[in-house]
């Protein structure tokens, strides 16, 4: 016997997520032409149920009735009366003259019931919810970056190792492979080092060449010198903090500093100081990697790089395998979640813009 899946999605949810994306609704309707919303939980006379939507497809008006269950009969009585109430209204000109189609949408029906409703005029689709929240999410991910942004690990496993290549740019040198020469690295690293330098907004690239940003310039003016000059300051680690803490969401380098607090944070609601191999596997969730570091080594290596970009910026501490945020770190933390939410609010307020 097969086990009944229950739904525990509400039908005002899986509402907002079609109303959203109105080119999935026409698709799931099989529509030819756009569609435009007219009303939603539009209240008729009757005045104890409402009708989910009300759209225009061409010179149509279509009355939709969505339920996250199965086909049962009361849904034809419901929309048959729901039909008469829109047809009075047009007769009285308070509705926008057009032929009125009526629409079911529901998670399962059989032959039979669907027979029974093309009776009624009323055209039945099946659709998942699931599939639906689904589309919302990939509609919304093209607006809001925070959504899409992962880490990406270059091979640089400290932050002040840049300094070298940002000190060459600021004596003149500008191309990747004479900056691979004054610095005596590697044209790999150099190209890693300015690629962590361009998603931490020190440097910019223009027809191949590089120049440091006026953020780049100040980062550089609170720099240590001769042996130190691999080693952050306080100052550098201020401007650094500052930055990614303004905009998490800034580049796949930013973003990964802040996953690596942020995951170090929710393991301490668990047991503190926190065990590296605890963090490994919560900085590989936070961060949106699972499916990319599959490997053992990829695991271990992109978290040991980003616990040491946040080290170099004294947001956390680590002796031996054992790791501690220390009282700048929950500052930071605090910081990033208020700015993460403003954020998250602009990019859902950008979309509902687009949408009107």
């Amino acid at each position: 016997m097969r086990s009944k899946k229950h739904n525990n999605i509400r039908e005002s949810e899986v509402e907002e997520a079609l109303v959203s994306n109105l080119f999935y609704l026409k698709n799931i309707l099989n529509l030819i032409y756009d569609v435009k919303i007219i009303a939603r939980q539009l209240k008729l006379k009757s005045g104890e149920q409402r009708l989910d939507l009300l759209i225009t497809h061409g010179n149509e008006l279509c009355l939709i009735e969505l339920k996250v269950t199965r086909f049962s009969n009361e849904c034809i009585s419901q929309i048959n009366d729901y039909r008469e109430q829109l047809l009075e209204l047009q007769n009285q000109r308070k509705l926008v003259n057009g032929s009125l189609r009526s629409f079911l949408l529901v998670t399962g029906f059989s032959q039979k019931e669907k027979e029974l409703c093309e009776t009624y005029n009323i055209e039945i689709f099946e659709y998942n919810p699931i599939d639906v929240l689904k589309a919302y999410f990939q509609n919304l991910s093209t607006v809001a970056p925070f959504l899409r942004i992962k880490p990406n690990d270059y091979g640089v496993f400290n932050l002040g190792l840049i300094n070298r290549v940002l000190n060459a740019i600021n004596n003149g040198t500008v191309q990747q492979e004479e900056l691979a020469e004054v610095t005596r690295l590697s044209k790999g690293s150099v190209h890693n080092h300015l690629k962590v330098a361009k998603e931490l907004d020190l440097v910019r690239e223009r027809n191949k060449c590089y120049s440091l940003t006026d953020l780049g310039y100040k980062y550089l003016s609170y720099g240590s010198e001769g042996v130190l000059i691999d080693i952050l300051s306080n100052a550098q680690s201020e401007i650094l903090k500052q930055f990614i803490a303004n905009d998490p969401f800034y580049s796949s380098t930013v973003f990964g500093i802040y996953s690596m607090v942020e995951s170090a944070f929710i393991l301490t609601r668990n047991s503190y100081p926190i065990n590296f191999n605890d963090l490994i596997k919560m900085f590989r969730i936070v961060s949106g990697k699972v499916f990319e570091w599959r490997a053992e080594k990829s695991q271990h290596t992109a978290t040991y790089t980003y616990l040491n970009f946040a080290v170099d910026l004294g947001l956390l501490g680590k002796i031996g395998r054992q790791i501690v945020i220390t009282p700048a770190g929950f500052r930071f933390i605090l910081m990033l979640q208020l700015h993460k939410s403003i954020e998250m609010i602009e990019s859902l307020s950008l979309k509902q813009l687009e949408e009107e």
